[in-house]
């Protein structure tokens, strides 16, 4: 409850401050004159970089003649507002603010700026300010800087991976600061070429993007690769990088069928034929018998169960295929016994039995023919 009460006490203040700032601006506005300024709601940067502000404004024509005068540009924070043009904005105030400085051409309403040596504590809603000694006036609309210690993640963008198709894979990165852009590429390569390239937003800020060009393969289907943002900056005399990893799904056609069987191979017995394929999209498997050189369809599934009989006998093949091709298995030959295992084991118990009654019946007659011998008349003496 407590926290909640604190939470709502600063959500409070930071209204009564946003209504005070307005109040203020707008009361000027209306007294002097419409300025109207073109810059990006939001900008984001790095602390310890640069911030390219991209400015662009208007002045009603009675005010024009104050672009001659060498006019001044601030931008003022919102939460130092209150303290503006009072004797309690002090030097420790003014060291809380960027150093700014104006790039645009004023003459040609161009109030590109640029902040330095940014901090997280410069993290605020800023206003456009033009004055001269006679005039002021500033922009009723704030734009919101966030300071970050760390680098925002690079965006991605990677179409439809088929293979032997030639594709670009791009990686895009902002670059708020011109001065000092981040070095944007990709590991692995995969074998490609990688072009860095400078681009403008619509918005007027400027991105640093790393195209990849390559040729898919199969053996890139579920490869990760990364999306690397270097800045110059360091961090612990470490290179300050984000990335992001993406995950490659290449399309190609089946790559290899193959057949395995489950079940012993009796007749009467349940026989499993499952056809597996290494192919993206998963393949459709069909199924074909062979005999006497005679194909015959038999089912469309991934795997394809029967009772053995005798008419199952002969080559079975699976063909696999996607939208981008087909490919057949080696052909699995399938032979059914004219007997089930049942049989087959009370035949195998007989024949032993038989084998083992007919050596018992030799062992017995090696042993009673030397107790016949044993059994003649001893030989007179004389």
């Amino acid at each position: 409850m407590k926290n909640y009460l604190s939470s709502l006490q600063m959500t409070l203040r930071m209204f009564a401050a946003d209504l005070l700032v307005f109040s203020s601006i707008l009361s000027a506005a209306w007294c002097q004159s419409g300025l109207k300024v073109s810059y990006p709601k939001t900008l984001n940067s790095t602390s310890g970089s640069c911030l390219l502000i991209p400015c662009l404004f208007n002045i009603s024509k009675e005010k024009e003649n104050i672009l001659e005068s060498s006019p001044v540009v601030t931008w003022r924070r919102a939460s130092l507002w209150n303290l503006y043009d009072t004797v309690n904005f002090t030097n420790a105030h003014r060291q809380k603010e960027p150093v700014v400085e104006v790039l645009g051409d004023l003459r040609k309403k161009n109030c590109t700026s640029v902040l330095r040596n940014l901090s997280s504590q410069h993290s605020d809603r800023y206003f456009f300010r033009i004055q001269t000694t006679t005039f002021n006036t500033t922009e009723t609309t704030a734009v919101n800087i966030n300071v970050s210690d760390s680098l925002a993640e690079p965006d991605v963008t990677v179409p439809v991976l088929r293979e032997g198709e030639e594709v670009n894979l791009t990686c895009t990165a902002p670059a708020p600061c011109p001065s000092q852009p981040p070095n944007v590429n990709w590991a692995p390569a995969l074998g490609g070429d990688v072009t860095q390239r400078t681009q403008m937003n619509a918005d007027g800020t400027q991105s640093l993007s790393a195209i990849l060009k390559f040729i898919p393969s199969f053996h890139h289907h579920e490869l990760k690769v990364n999306c690397v943002s270097i800045h110059p900056l360091h961090r612990d005399d470490r290179p300050l990088l984000s990335h992001k990893t993406v995950i490659l799904s290449v399309e190609y056609p089946p790559k290899k069928t193959w057949i395995s069987v489950s079940g012993s191979v009796w007749l009467g017995n349940n026989v499993t034929l499952t056809c597996q394929s290494n192919a993206n999209p998963p393949a459709v498997h069909r199924w074909f018998l062979k005999r006497a050189g005679v194909e015959e369809e038999l089912n469309v599934s991934h795997v394809f169960s029967f009772t053995a009989a005798q008419n199952n006998t002969g080559e079975y093949i699976c063909e696999a295929h996607n939208r981008y091709g087909a490919m057949n298995s080696t052909n699995q030959q399938i032979t059914v016994p004219g007997i089930s295992f049942t049989g087959f084991l009370s035949i195998l118990a007989v024949v032993l039995l038989l084998i083992f009654a007919l050596l018992i019946l030799i062992i017995y007659r090696r042993y009673k023919e030397p107790v016949r011998s044993n059994g003649n008349s001893p030989i007179p003496h004389h």
